[in-house]
């Protein structure tokens, strides 16, 4: 009978020792992280995550005149004021001095989120001028970003946001750009 129960003693010590090493091993085995990656139906395939932006028109002048400084390091003098239109103010060198200008547009946000500036008005000094030849004048003697592109017979500008540049291959998409419901989102898109 002492068998028995020594016996009956050691199979269960065994069984108990049994399932706390199975226990300890399910707790310190690592996960399983093998989740797909799921993109958003409307990113482009390059991105990875996206990120909805909504600003206001005084918030996006100072990032506009900002960005202006830094890209073209001085060698337009001219700032971006945004209202209800498009502002752009600044001084051209003629002969030996400076003439200041202001050219506005109404700003819209093309189905390839593109940003489409279109003239309403150009003066020079107080003198209002024919757009389309301002503009062929202005882009025959300024280099631009290569996202910058003017169309002089059309009288508009199109800056392609989409090819901007940005820190970390982030690129952007214009969504809403109505300046006189201040109403202005951007899509940035990260990549993979």
């Amino acid at each position: 009978m002492k068998n028995k129960w020594k016996l009956a003693f050691w199979s269960l010590l065994a069984i108990i020792l049994i399932l706390m090493l199975f226990a300890a091993y399910q707790l310190f085995r690592p996960i399983d992280q093998n989740y797909p990656v799921q993109s958003s139906p409307d990113s482009p395939p390059e991105s990875q995550a996206e990120f909805n932006v909504t600003t206001t028109k005084n918030d996006l002048t100072i990032v506009a005149n900002r960005f202006i400084e830094e890209e073209l390091n001085g060698q337009i003098n001219y700032s971006v004021t945004l209202d209800d239109l498009v502002s752009l103010n600044g001084s051209l060198p003629v002969f030996n001095s400076q003439i200041d200008f202001q050219m506005t547009f109404d700003a819209q946000a093309m189905e390839n989120g593109n940003l489409l500036l279109t003239q309403e008005s150009l003066s020079l000094g107080a003198i209002n001028l024919p757009v389309a030849n301002v503009l062929k004048f202005i882009e025959d003697s300024y280099k631009f970003p290569e996202w910058v592109t003017i169309q002089p017979n059309d009288q508009e500008i199109i800056v392609e946001v989409t090819n901007i540049d940005l820190a970390g291959g982030l690129n952007v998409k214009t969504n809403q750009f109505n300046l006189r419901e201040d109403d202005i989102s951007f899509s940035i898109y990260v990549p993979r």
